[in-house]
């Protein structure tokens, strides 16, 4: 059963999905999703939502701020602190429909989604458990190599970004990035498998409107490449889930720097042999056994 919900977060309105099992009665174990940069609710996010469901949880993905049908200006910023607080939001709208079991609540974070719901779980007292699928791990080291095949550098975009804050707050003027390119290295993702893989979210391959928009706000990158997941990863306290492409953002290495900075004894690291990063977002090949790992996890850690 799918239903929409809107709740508030910091005086915008995020409007998301409920998704739950149909044959099933409360008290339900409950997720909160949050996805890879840029994101939108009907990309990644569902495709975990409605297996999960099927699987007797109810879920709850949504577009953060500025994003989507969310509410909040400019359009297309991105701030992992807003969407930390924006996940923790929906964590209040979650627990207070009456099917959810607030003492049964999970998080789950995709790509970029993984660094943030690094951070709900380190600071949320109400997360029982937490999974992290193919993570862009935001800290410097991982970051240098992610943009280390040419263009700005890390440091450059952060530099970027604050220049292009600057032009905001004096000028109100957004200045904007487009997310994929194939021929600019100076986008946000400047890889061309990513590019493939969001190319078709464009209004040129599924017509106007689309919820997904091929930009950002430059002053994104000062935000963005500025966080340091670092400072959250030891706070965690609660039981780990890992699941990781040999090709996702960062490889083996960034999983296992997350891995082994978390103080939590509960944490389960598992690696997936050739697999691509963006795989993880929409085939099936690959969602199937990573829900598995997740529902076998919080099947687990959720009683």
């Amino acid at each position: 059963m799918i239903r929409h919900l809107s709740f508030s977060s910091h005086g915008e309105q995020l409007v998301g999905l409920l998704i739950t099992p149909s044959d099933r009665q409360g008290p339900l174990p409950g997720v909160v999703v949050l996805g890879p940069f840029g994101f939108v609710k009907e990309q990644a996010p569902v495709q975990y939502a409605t297996r999960l469901a099927n699987a007797g949880y109810a879920v709850l993905i949504f577009d953060p701020r500025y994003s989507g049908e969310s509410t909040g200006m400019p359009r297309r910023h991105e701030n992992p602190l807003a969407k930390i607080e924006d996940a923790r939001a929906a964590i209040d709208a979650l627990l207070a429909e009456p099917s959810v079991d607030a003492e049964r609540l999970a998080v789950l974070g995709i790509c970029q989604g993984a660094s943030e719901m690094i951070a709900v779980a380190a600071q949320d007292l109400r997360v029982r458990a937490c999974a992290l699928i193919s993570g862009q791990y935001l800290y410097a080291e991982n970051l240098d190599l992610f943009f280390g095949g040419g263009g700005p550098t890390r440091e450059e975009r952060i530099a970027r970004g604050q220049a292009a804050k600057q032009v905001y707050e004096q000028r109100g003027e957004v200045l904007y990035q487009p997310v994929v390119s194939l021929d600019d290295l100076r986008v946000g993702l400047p890889w061309k498998p990513i590019h493939d893989w969001y190319h078709p979210w464009t209004t040129e391959k599924w017509g106007a409107p689309s919820r997904w928009e091929n930009r950002y706000t430059t002053m994104s990158d000062a935000s963005v490449w500025a966080f340091d997941v670092n400072e959250y990863i030891p706070q965690v306290k609660v039981p780990t889930l890992i699941v990781h492409g040999d090709q996702s953002d960062g490889g083996p290495p960034a999983a296992q720097h997350v891995f082994s900075h978390l103080t939590t004894p509960q944490k389960h690291l598992v690696l997936i042999p050739e697999t691509f990063h963006t795989r993880f977002y929409d085939d099936p090949l690959v969602i199937e056994p990573a829900v598995t790992e997740i529902v076998s996890w919080f099947g687990v850690h959720l009683r």
